[in-house]
């Protein structure tokens, strides 16, 4: 039998379908005291994802030219800009392990960003943001502890498993891909790569 219901609910389904504007995931490498990372995350990504939201699927990795070795049953790491930049990534693994909602943790880590190593960052960044999904107190006893040296050792392996190999910082994935082209252009102007390569056709470009 003939459903006039069933047919438009099929039509609407379809109209929302296509309407519904594209998304893309990007994936960050940065250290967190890198200057090009901080221009890149406060200037391009941080105010682009606030604008497109939900279609942006923003991964951060928070390890960049950084090195570990074996120390006792846990890791130790020397990086690019210091020990204040090891503890500074520590610090955002800890934070991306314990805040998993994208609504916090996109503000949260730009905050981190923004403050360039102050040494409350965590605790002033979160109580700015009115962020309660954890406390300066939990992040800072990730960080000192062997749980912040195992989180910040996962970051390094996919680091140095990438391919093509990580040279400069930040470096991006779009979808899961490196594309030499977008990464150059989007620490520039990310806005124009994803509405010209990425998000063609959405509402919001």
């Amino acid at each position: 039998m003939f459903d006039p219901n069933l047919v438009f609910s099929v039509i609407l389904a379809a109209t929302i379908a296509q309407a519904a504007d594209p998304s893309v995931k990007l994936t960050v490498y940065y250290e967190s005291l890198c200057t090009d990372s901080m221009n890149f995350i406060i200037g391009q990504l941080a105010p682009n994802w606030a604008h497109f939201r939900e279609d942006l699927d923003i991964s951060f990795k928070p390890f960049g030219k950084a090195d570990f070795f074996e120390a006792g049953g846990s890791w130790n790491f020397t990086c690019q800009n210091g020990p204040e930049e090891c503890e500074g990534n520590k610090i955002q693994a800890c934070v991306l392990d314990q805040v998993v909602d994208p609504e916090e943790y996109v503000p949260l880590i730009n905050c981190l960003m923004d403050s360039r190593g102050a040494p409350n960052a965590a605790a002033d960044c979160l109580a700015d943001l009115d962020i309660s999904t954890t406390t300066a107190e939990e992040v800072n006893e990730c960080a000192n502890s062997d749980e912040g040296s195992n989180l910040l050792h996962e970051y390094g392996i996919e680091t140095k498993n990438l391919d093509p190999k990580l040279y400069f910082v930040p470096w991006i994935l779009f979808n899961d891909v490196f594309d030499n082209d977008s990464w150059q252009a989007g620490l520039d102007d990310l806005r124009e790569v994803l509405c010209n390569k990425f998000l063609a056709g959405s509402s919001k470009c």
